[in-house]
Order: C-alpha cells, then structure tokens, then sequence
C-alpha cells in the first residue's frame, strides 16, 4: 500500500477481527498501528495549531 494512502482504521479492525491467517492478522496490526499513529500525528497538529491561533489571538487583542 502506498504509504500516504492509508486504510480507514475502523476497516483495518474489521478485516483483523475476521483474519485468521496468523501472517495476515500481523501484517493488519502494524498497518492499524501506521493508521493509527498517523491518525493522532493529525490531531496534535491541529491542536497545535488551534492553540498558536488562540496565543496570537490573546496578544492581539491585549488579554494576557
């Protein structure tokens, strides 16, 4: 799989849910965790951004 197209990780449950090749089921769990951590990296950086927003907000408006 290209590595800037992931599978949705609630897919990516449903198929290790129902694998029972052991190899398979390995391969779905690490591409879950990509998912995942991918997943998480895009919510910080939202955050990070929301509350850099909010600081720059803050100075321009005078609030301390």
């Amino acid at each position: 799989m290209d590595q800037h197209q992931t599978k949705d990780w609630r897919e990516l449950c449903k198929a290790a849910a129902n694998e029972s090749d052991p190899n398979k089921l390995m391969a779905l769990i690490a591409e879950l965790t990509k998912a995942l951590e991918e997943r998480d990296g895009r919510r910080n950086a939202t955050r990070r951004n929301d509350n850099n927003s909010d600081a720059n907000l803050s100075v321009l408006s005078g609030a301390a």
